[in-house]
């Protein structure tokens, strides 16, 4: 790699200097004009920039539950509280999982735009899938608000929002210190201390997080830290508030397991010692907010990034125009330093508020691909250096009409710039292209009689195609999305059902564990979706959730680029003739017919709460085999929190409590096995005399 990562975290460190020194968090927030809306009214507030969700499917996430949640990873973490779908990779943590929403399975959660305090956690121009998230920046015990949003109808979010959002903000102050330990009966080890100040005119936080995971399969080790600093202070009339983030992990891979293997419970045989890999990032943020007279309100938020990681992974079949079994270790490497920034202009009148903004990226890339022994290089496969750039104009009107119906409407245009050249061809060159996506938005949200209310949407979003660091020229996925939904608001329960529906075009199908992606094609995915949450007798909770998909491919795929100089990343296209295709093969691969979970949690006496939590996914067609349908599985969790007196508290938790084996993804003829039964305990300590 040419560049240095630890001379650009410096810099990133020394920019951000000015920011953390001055950061904190007023008591008495600046507030706009407050407006009786038939639509959550936008929180302008100088103390968060959160604004109010679309009028669709949306789930906010209390932290206490973030913090008394133990969870293998950021992936599982989210869908134990969240109830989002995920399908484990299994490879370690910088290997990325895919986080399933409404029809998408998301591979690498590139469907899916994960925002932690307002920066993307998405990587654009990306060698393995446009898109990767690794959501293991995420850190639980500094984590101030949660919030899904399904689907793309919020303007505010463009590229990688097309199944959903998820909106994440940390603490910038707080009181007091708390601590967490915690182990599994695998042998793994984690901790977490947290501590801050609270003043009236600012604060600061601080938080760290290590790991050091035996896991529960040999060869599957790894040890990951956070850190993250941040605070805020009173600056001219508004609030200045910023922070540093740093993120490293190391991992072995244990590979993944054939469906014989599985069959036959061979699980702890690592595929090869030599697999794994490590995964870096820092980041830098600023936002500066200001409530103004006359119902305006003005922020800006700006942030810089750089990051590294390598992978060594062997899966089958990898050499290019391949399709046996014969493994492999694949060898990646990404370098990328990256900027961004948006600026948003509001204004609340009697009727309604308007939301005008800015927002752009730039990032410079550095991708390798080889074929590699031990971590060595044997082939060379793919060098390429690459630029993403992008800026968007985004505006959001929302009013009342009536005393019943409230409007949203919102549009989004994004300009889109990528550029890429190959250093293994003869004469390199650059090669580059420019795509312009209009987004337009329409919620609508009628109140009915009592707590319960319509909803409905219709908007367009898009992502940036799979492969198109290798070729600039590929167009955007682009989806309509239409949903209707009855609701019912209330402090008892509170209940949502709505019916969904995504029409894709060019899209493209990557396999995760052959690391081939057909060409583009079109889909069409809709579906039930539903949230119940019943607060009980003697202060019991119970949530109830799910979702029925029938995702289908409405056009045989092809392969558009076959011919290109820089399309390195196509296999063999299982379907690629213009034949109509089968029942069978019409099935969106990767995604389950049906998913549903229920969460109890009950307090059994004053200091003691029991938790029961069930999850069900149901069948499923792999990647890459179109006649092959998985079996439906549910996994049972059992937990406890026990108060051991003020500020300390015990969680215990058997997960897969029944012992169930599952198969968390499947492709290509290749599993990743499910986690057998596991005892989790934490104790967490609040107050600390610090």
């Amino acid at each position: 790699m040419t560049r240095s990562l630890p001379s650009v975290l410096m810099t990133l460190l020394l920019a951000a200097t000015p920011l953390v020194a001055w950061a904190q968090e007023p008591r008495d927030t600046l507030e706009p004009d407050s407006t009786a809306f038939l639509l959550d009214p936008i929180e302008v507030a100088v103390e968060r920039e959160r604004s109010a969700p679309p009028p669709v499917g949306a789930l906010t996430v209390d932290p206490a539950r973030l913090r008394a949640a133990q969870s293998a990873d950021a992936y599982q973490l989210v869908r134990d509280v969240a109830g989002v779908e995920v399908h484990d990779q299994g490879q370690g943590p910088g290997y990325a999982s895919n986080v399933v929403m409404r029809g998408f399975a998301s591979d690498h959660s590139s469907d899916v735009l994960l925002v932690i305090d307002g920066v993307p956690v998405n990587l654009p121009a990306h060698g393995h899938v446009e898109g990767y998230a690794d959501w293991n920046v995420l850190m639980a015990p500094a984590v101030s608000s949660l919030r899904v949003l399904h689907g793309n109808a919020s303007p505010l979010y463009g590229d990688f929002a097309l199944a959903g959002a998820v909106e994440v903000f940390t603490r910038a102050d707080a009181e007091g210190s708390t601590a967490a330990v915690g182990g599994t009966s695998f042998g793994d080890v984690r901790g977490s201390l947290t501590t801050g100040r609270r003043g009236e005119a600012g604060g600061f936080f601080v938080a760290g997080e290590g790991r050091r995971d035996e896991g529960w399969r040999s060869g599957s080790d790894y040890w990951l830290a956070n850190g993250l600093l941040r605070g805020w202070r009173s600056v001219g009339g508004g609030r200045l508030e910023g922070g540093v983030s740093l993120y490293g992990t190391e991992w072995s891979s244990p590979g993944f397991v054939s469906v014989p293997g599985f069959n036959e419970e061979r699980f702890q045989d690592p595929t090869d010692d030599s697999d794994g890999g490590r995964s870096r990032r820092a980041v830098v943020h600023g936002r500066f907010a200001r409530a103004l007279s006359g119902g305006r309100s003005l922020q800006a938020v700006a942030w810089a990034m750089a990051s590294d990681y390598a992978l060594f992974l062997h899966v089958p079949g990898h050499a290019h125009g391949s399709g046996g079994e014969t493994l492999q270790q694949s060898g990646e490497w990404d370098e990328r330093t990256g900027v961004g920034g948006q600026v948003e202009a509001g204004w609340t009148t009697g009727s309604g508020d308007l939301v005008l903004g800015a927002s752009g990226r730039a990032d410079d890339v550095r991708y390798e691909h080889a074929l590699t022994l031990s971590q060595d290089v044997v082939d060379p496969e793919i060098r390429l250096d690459a630029r993403h750039a992008s800026a968007a104009l985004f505006g959001r009107w929302r009013l009342s009409v009536g005393e019943r119906l409230g409007v949203d409407l919102g549009a989004r245009l994004d300009w889109l710039r990528h550029r890429s050249r190959s250093e293994l061809v003869e004469t390199p060159f650059w090669e580059s292209a420019t795509n312009v996506v209009a987004s337009p938005k329409l919620g609508l949200k009628y109140r009915l009689d009592g707590p319960w209310h319509l909803t409905g949407t219709s908007a367009r979003g898009f992502r940036s195609a799979v492969g198109i660091i290798g070729d600039p020229s590929r167009k955007p996925y682009l989806a309509w999305s239409h949903e209707l939904g009855l609701a019912r608001e209330g402090e008892d329960w509170q209940a949502e059902v709505a019916v969904f529906r995504v029409d894709v075009d060019h899209e493209r199908v990557f396999d995760p564990i052959t690391q081939q992606s057909t060409g583009a094609g079109e889909s069409t995915r809709q579906g039930i979706d539903g949230h119940l949450a019943l607060r009980l007798p003697a202060e019991a909770r119970l949530e109830v959730g799910g979702t029925w998909n029938h995702a289908r491919l409405s056009a045989p795929y092809v392969n558009a680029h076959d011919d290109h100089p820089h399309d390195v990343f196509d296999g063999p296209i299982a379907t690629s003739d213009t034949t109509e295709l089968s029942v069978d093969a019409t099935r969106v691969p990767g995604l389950a017919d049906y998913r549903a979970h229920v969460r109890l949690a009950a307090p059994l006496g004053r200091d003691f709460e029991a938790r029961v939590g069930w999850r069900l996914v149901g069948p499923h067609t792999p990647i890459g085999e179109p006649t092959v349908r998985t079996q439906a599985y549910s996994v049972l969790d059992l937990g406890t929190s026990v108060q051991l007196g003020e500020g300390r508290t015990l969680d215990a938790e058997l997960s897969n409590t029944l012992g169930v084996r599952y198969v968390e993804l499947r492709s290509a003829g290749y599993v990743t096995p499910g986690a057998p039964r596991s005892l989790r305990v934490q104790l967490r300590l609040e107050r600390l005399p610090f």
